[in-house]
């Protein structure tokens, strides 16, 4: 058996992962590999070719796997409750759930647990665009001044994927916000969360619509100024996608972001989500 073995990338972000698809199940390496994606933040597993049945497997021997839920369609994928991410969905829900995929944003805020991962397999890369963008907020928070950190510690944001749509949208109609409030209303979350490892990330992203008690251009201000921080060069990874590769991120310490890209450039995903076990916190909380 091929030892698995990490690399990293940069100093702040992500690791390129050695190992063959047959054996990345094998013995105890779902457990390193989970350890790697902690330390990391993100895993890229090059050209792995991963079949659907292996990709779950992989994600099972991690955790449990989350129930694609909203995203189901009637695709083969689904069957196998894998999300079939493209351009290619006739309902307009199941469509803006892949369009929402180009502001950067954390998975499950509409929930008290976010998943613990999000993993993605590329099955047709796109001919142009389509990269995706990954950011450590872990070390962002951490390059925040002292000061800064501790004006922030005690607010809250509301999320909602009506805050999604109306980047989405010019002049979104009294449907479209009944449709959205429908799949993922008000939601509350602390801003900065500190994990039981210690480490500290924030909950933002696109998802995040306003601050409590803050008015709508102060908090919309102080929302942009901290994602425009998180997503500074040396906080994040870009991945180019090639056919085959398999890229995992630790979610609750990451945002990440697909970069525009056409119908007919064939892009093509399936995507897991490793269920989470730690609910947001805030930091009095611990």
């Amino acid at each position: 058996m091929t030892e698995i073995s990490f690399e990293q990338i940069t100093a702040s972000i992500g690791a390129y992962v050695t190992a063959k698809a047959d054996e990345v199940i094998a013995g105890d390496n779902p457990g390193k590999i989970l350890a790697a994606m902690n330390q990391y933040g993100v895993l890229v597993f090059p050209e792995l070719h991963l079949s659907d049945d292996l990709f779950v497997q992989l994600c099972s021997a991690m955790g449990d796997v989350h129930d694609p839920g909203v995203t189901a369609d009637e695709s083969a994928a689904a069957e196998k409750g894998l999300y079939r991410i493209a351009l290619d969905k006739d309902d307009k829900t199941q469509l803006e759930f892949v369009q929402g995929n180009d502001w950067w944003h954390m998975d499950g805020t509409i929930y008290d647990v976010p998943g613990k991962s999000t993993m993605l397999k590329c099955e047709n890369p796109p001919s142009t665009g389509g990269d995706t963008g990954f950011a450590n907020l872990f070390a962002a928070w951490n390059s925040l001044p002292e000061n800064r950190q501790n004006d922030l510690k005690k607010l809250e944001v509301v999320h909602c994927m009506a805050a999604v749509g109306k980047k989405m949208y010019d002049n979104p109609s009294v449907e479209d916000f009944a449709r959205w409030n429908a799949v993922f209303p008000d939601t509350r979350h602390p801003l900065v969360w500190q994990h039981r490892d210690g480490r500290v990330s924030m909950v933002i992203g696109s998802t995040a619509d306003r601050i409590i008690g803050m008015s709508r251009e102060d908090g919309d201000k102080l929302l942009h100024e901290l994602l425009e921080w998180s997503t500074r060069d040396e906080f994040t990874y870009r991945h180019k996608w090639k056919k085959g590769d398999l890229v995992m991120f630790n979610n609750p310490g990451m945002l990440h972001r697909s970069y525009p890209y056409e119908k007919n450039a064939g892009r093509v995903m399936h995507r897991l989500t490793l269920k989470g076990t730690e609910p947001f916190a805030a930091m009095a909380e611990i």
